[in-house]
């Protein structure tokens, strides 16, 4: 039976900390784990309308790929699926909800880090593990 892509939901909640303007960040499920074909969504929580805005995810960096050859003229050579992107993925209203997703098509396999941004500036890296197809 061949593999569904699925929405993999990642809750990014902003938690409003002991002082006035302080937030604390609460990523869930904390080790993502999606394979390629499947959609990321990152849900947005505990921020007004124009701080979630500017939220967003992007500047994935491998840590470990796995590699992936490929039979060219009798030989072995390295082969690559598409990288994840370096460019952020913003959230965006959609409905009460604010929401930035991104297909992963057929991308590397292996692990990596993201950062989760407001505005210019990096709150945190967390990891993603990309495995292949069943």
């Amino acid at each position: 039976m061949p593999y569904r892509p699925v929405k993999r939901v990642v809750t990014v909640e902003f938690v409003k900390g002991p002082r006035r303007g302080e937030y604390d960040i609460r990523i869930t499920p904390e080790q993502v784990i999606a394979r390629f074909g499947d959609t990321i969504v990152w849900d947005v929580q505990g921020l007004s309308t124009a701080l979630a805005t500017r939220v967003a995810f992007g500047a994935f960096v491998p840590l470990e790929v796995s590699p992936r050859l490929r039979l060219v003229a009798q030989s072995i050579q390295p082969s690559r699926l598409s990288p994840l992107p370096k460019q952020s993925i913003p959230a965006k209203p959609v409905g009460r909800r604010f929401l930035a997703v991104h297909d992963l098509k057929k991308t590397d396999v292996g692990f990596y880090k993201y950062d989760v941004e407001f505005g210019k500036r990096t709150l945190k890296d967390p990891e993603i593990e990309i495995r292949g197809p069943r």
